[in-house]
């Protein structure tokens, strides 16, 4: 009876995408300059990229408030830095009075 041995080697999914000509520059500009491939930056920059996304997924409506109104930026900045307060000292206002 034979006996086989199959050697797996890790999956990799195809992929194709278009760049225009500036972003393939800088890629190989980069893959060069780091000695990795093209395709080990691409790889690493989705991967980056995605996280990024997920972890801003995460956030709740008041921190990605807070991340667009930065500090001074609007002309209002106490006004923003103390949004919060306010908000909490209204809606503690409104509770009292409906629970009245």
């Amino acid at each position: 009876m034979l006996s086989y041995i199959v050697y797996y080697r890790r999956c990799e999914m195809p992929s194709s995408t278009r760049l225009d000509k500036q972003t393939e520059h800088i890629l190989q500009k980069a893959a060069a300059s780091s000695g990795v491939t093209k395709s080990q930056i691409v790889r690493e920059s989705i991967k980056e990229y995605c996280k990024k996304i997920l972890r801003e997924k995460k956030k709740t409506p008041w921190e990605i408030y807070q991340s667009i109104h930065e500090q001074g930026g609007s002309g209002h900045s106490k006004r923003v830095l103390l949004s919060k307060d306010i908000l909490e000292k209204k809606l503690g206002a409104a509770r009292k009075k409906w629970s009245s």
